[in-house]
C-alpha cells in the first residue's frame, strides 16, 4: 500500500477542529447541491408533463412551456458540465494555514 506522506522527510499535517469542520461543511454543501439539482430536474419534468396534459386546451402555451423547460434543462446541463470540468469550488489544500 502506497504511503501518502513520507514521514521521514517532513512532519504530517496537523488536523484541528477548524479544518475538520470546514471539511464537514463542504460535504454538507455538496449534499445540498445534489438535492437542488434533483429537485430542479423533477420540477422541469413535471412542467413538461403539465404542458402535455394541457395540449388540448392551449397548444401555443404548451409549446412555450415545453420550450422554456427544454431551454432550462440545456442551461442546467451546460452549468453542470462547466462545474464538473472546473472541479467545483476551489478551496485549496485542506492542510494550508493549519494554525487557524
Amino acid at each position: 500500500m502506497k504511503q501518502t506522506f513520507d514521514f521521514e522527510r517532513f512532519a504530517p499535517p496537523v488536523l484541528n477542529e477548524n479544518i475538520l469542520r470546514r471539511e464537514l461543511e463542504k460535504r454538507a454543501e455538496r449534499r445540498h447541491t445534489v438535492l437542488l439539482v434533483v429537485a430542479g430536474a423533477l420540477f422541469e419534468a413535471v412542467f413538461i408533463l403539465l404542458g402535455l396534459l394541457c395540449w388540448n386546451t392551449a397548444p401555443a402555451l404548451t409549446l412555450a412551456g415545453i420550450g422554456l423547460a427544454v431551454a432550462s434543462m440545456m442551461g442546467s446541463g451546460v452549468i453542470a458540465i462547466v462545474y464538473t470540468q472546473k472541479g467545483g469550488a476551489s478551496y485549496g489544500p485542506v492542510y494550508e494555514n493549519s494554525n487557524i
